[in-house]
């Protein structure tokens, strides 16, 4: 037995510092919910934890650029449903003009009605927009089904990936509706006719956009889902284990409490022994 230095008392409270460590460390991990709150919890782990914390926060950017294309999109459509439906009223109109029955005033009052018509149809072509960006881009030709401007927007985390977004003239003029006259029915009807199909090959342009960035946005949720199960295994604390882990740690605490205060009476009872020692 040593009495200058107690050995059994020193042994106790090392393995007094480690319990508290480990007390610590499970309480913080379950205020936190993470196991990984320093690079010395587990350096082989808290890189990949990074890693694939980065691959979520850019996976929920690109679902957003998704959402804000697709939103934009159905802007646009909404509108080429209006001037779709304008261009049947009109049709309409140009077929009715063609009775015998018709006076001059009540051409008059179609053809009115017929340019309040295409007014409007270049109020939607003109004023439609999603943060900015018009549905219209004026041609210098008409009859023009090419795309007049081209964006693209990602809809991924790499570089290429990414989708284009075609814009085009939707105005009475490149529609070949702004010179309708009712005396003419069967060339205002086939102008007509022509400026639907044009219209309705947009919208199935952009319906096919739709579908594309549908199913990349679906892709991207079941994709995020795995790397969150995979992140939330590597970095998330399993609450019920650090629990028992705690209250391991806090019952070996309050034992070697215990053990360090009966093991620092060793050297007294020793020397009460030897002085008593005849």
């Amino acid at each position: 037995m040593r009495l200058t230095h107690n050995m059994f008392s020193l042994s106790i409270y090392k393995t007094y510092k480690n319990r508290i460590e480990d007390n610590a460390k499970a309480l913080n991990n379950i205020s936190t919910g993470s196991k990984l709150s320093s690079a010395k919890d587990n350096p082989n782990n808290i890189g990949k934890n990074e890693t694939l914390k980065i691959q979520v926060l850019t996976n929920d950017a690109a679902s957003k650029n998704i959402q804000d294309t697709n939103s934009m999109i159905q802007t646009f459509d909404g509108s080429l449903q209006e001037i779709n439906d304008s261009l049947n009223r009109m049709r309409e109109l140009a077929v009715s003009a063609g009775s015998s029955a018709l006076t001059a005033e009540d051409k008059k009052i179609i053809q009115s009605e017929i340019d309040n018509v295409k007014s409007n149809i270049n109020e939607l072509a003109n004023n439609t927009e999603f943060n900015g960006i018009k549905l219209s881009v004026s041609s210098t030709t008409s009859l023009n089904l090419e795309p007049t401007k081209i964006i693209k927007s990602g809809i991924g985390n790499m570089d290429d990936e990414s989708i284009d977004i075609p814009f085009f003239d939707v105005s009475a003029s490149n529609l070949g509706i702004s010179e309708l006259d009712i005396n003419n029915v069967d060339a205002s009807v086939g102008a007509i006719d022509i400026a639907t199909q044009m219209v309705s090959r947009v919208r199935s342009k952009y319906g096919s956009i739709q579908n594309r960035l549908e199913s990349t946005a679906d892709y991207l949720s079941n994709k995020d889902i795995n790397i969150q199960i995979t992140q939330s295994r590597i970095g998330d604390a399993d609450i019920a284990e650090e629990m028992m882990n705690y209250s391991k740690s806090q019952l070996l605490v309050n034992s070697s409490i215990g053990l360090m205060a009966q093991s620092n009476n060793f050297p007294k009872d020793c020397l009460n022994i030897l002085g008593n020692v005849k």
